[in-house]
């Protein structure tokens, strides 16, 4: 956030998030990534990836939740099925092979470019990390 200041030059408000210096795009395609432990996921017949992963839920919510309905919200889970490409790539996530790798195998894989790969993979792999199912190394 971009604080708003006064004539007087008084800041309203300060963003209280400092973000980690943001990674060259050498330094981007070196990291590896990894599947976090807690997510299971197994190959469905279609060759489709099916994804079961802990639901992180706030305090607040989880109050909210508890008030209205019994169960417990101890073991919420969330589930994600990758269509094809999307398994591609998760395949290759194993802990030894770095982006660039990963891309390169997606581009050889399939009838893209490797400018056109990079750009889904990076992106899928962004998605991912949103979501708590993988880290960079």
């Amino acid at each position: 956030m971009k604080p708003i200041t006064s004539p007087t030059g008084m800041k309203f408000f300060r963003s209280s998030k400092t973000r980690p210096p943001a990674l060259s795009r050498s330094e981007a395609l070196a990291c590896v990534p990894e599947i976090v432990p807690a997510v299971s996921w197994q190959s469905q017949e279609s060759g489709d990836i099916l994804i079961e992963y802990p639901l992180v839920v706030k305090p607040l919510l989880k109050a909210i939740f508890s008030r209205f309905n019994r169960e417990s919200t101890e073991n919420l889970t969330r589930k994600l099925q990758l269509d094809s490409l999307g398994s591609q790539v998760w395949v290759l996530i194993d802990g030894s092979n770095s982006v660039g790798e990963i891309i390169r195998t997606f581009a050889d894989s399939s009838t893209i470019t490797t400018q056109e790969a990079e750009q889904s993979v990076t992106t899928f792999l962004r998605e991912l990390g949103k979501r708590g199912l993988i880290i960079l190394r």
